[in-house]
């Protein structure tokens, strides 16, 4: 970034695009000003929370040029007239009309999974708010072949290794849920596992055996493998 670019003002509101996906959840999309200022948090109004943000476009070529997707938890009427986004640089003001949600192309979904996945322990509610747009996208995350397992035993699940998770993404036979990690009691040895304490957030119980399962870290997340421990 040129200091140029830092020291133009940010004159005037940025025009966004805003999906209402669900009751108390919408992702805000608009064009990044040339000074790539990085979000902080809302500044007004003060009913609306920053769950999470990703910049997408910042490859030579894109068709929509550099553009910010913010998810944020408020109901849509709150957002009508507009955010007024805090940044590293200075106050930015956007715009909101209201748009459908195929104005998210698949790869601006794919970055907000991301996004979603390592927004830690704040994030586990509006992610499931927020699920029906990033689905797709969960679903074609690849699971390494060295990747921990998680496995069904006597008193609930337990996971291999000794990085304990905030929570658990997975998918039942009932559909998908989320739980937060509640409590890991750690077996050490060869093989180290860690049998965990769940607490239902939203969605399906966790109980049984998972089809598929993400692991949910305050920077990051995993996906697993199942299997039997």
């Amino acid at each position: 970034m040129s200091a140029a670019a830092l020291s133009q003002p940010m004159q005037g509101a940025v025009p966004g695009r805003l999906i209402e996906a669900a009751p108390g959840a919408c992702v805000l999309r608009f064009p990044l000003p040339p000074s790539l200022p990085i979000p902080l948090h809302v500044a007004a109004p003060e009913t609306v929370r920053l769950v999470t943000w990703v910049f997408s476009g910042l490859e030579a070529g894109a068709p929509d040029g550099p553009v910010c997707l913010l998810a944020l938890e408020a109901e849509g009427a709150a957002l009508r007239e507009g955010v007024t986004l805090a940044t590293h640089f200075r106050d930015l003001v956007v715009r909101s009309e209201p748009a459908a949600s195929d104005v998210l192309p698949p790869s601006e979904r794919t970055l907000l999974a991301r996004a979603l996945l390592s927004a830690g322990t704040a994030g586990l509610a509006p992610l499931g708010r927020l699920f029906g747009l990033i689905e797709a996208s969960v679903i074609a995350l690849p699971v390494a072949e060295d990747a921990p397992d998680l496995a069904d035993e006597d008193h609930g699940w337990s996971l291999g290794g000794t990085a304990i998770p905030h929570g658990l993404l997975f998918r039942a036979r009932a559909g998908w849920g989320c739980a937060r990690v509640a409590g890991a009691r750690l077996r050490f040895g060869r093989h180290p596992r860690q049998h965990l304490t769940l607490e239902p957030v939203w969605g399906a119980a966790p109980e049984g055996l998972p089809e598929r399962s993400i692991a949910l870290h305050a920077h990051g997340f995993t996906a697993l493998t199942i299997g039997a421990s």
